[in-house]
């Protein structure tokens, strides 16, 4: 999964705080994982992106 815009991220966002007591071993928790992950690559890009712009 990629997040492109902020729209994508905020959406990404609502739905992993709403699983985000999802138990291990469910559909959830793996749906939770690949958020987080997609998530966190947002962010380092927007830092990234932030970075070079300076």
């Amino acid at each position: 999964m990629k997040i492109s815009t902020e729209g994508e991220y905020e959406k990404a966002s609502e739905r992993a705080d709403a699983i985000f007591e999802a138990k291990k071993g469910t559909l959830e928790y793996e749906e939770l994982q690949v958020l987080l992950k997609a998530l966190k690559d947002y962010e380092d890009d927007f830092v990234r992106m932030l970075k070079d712009f300076n």
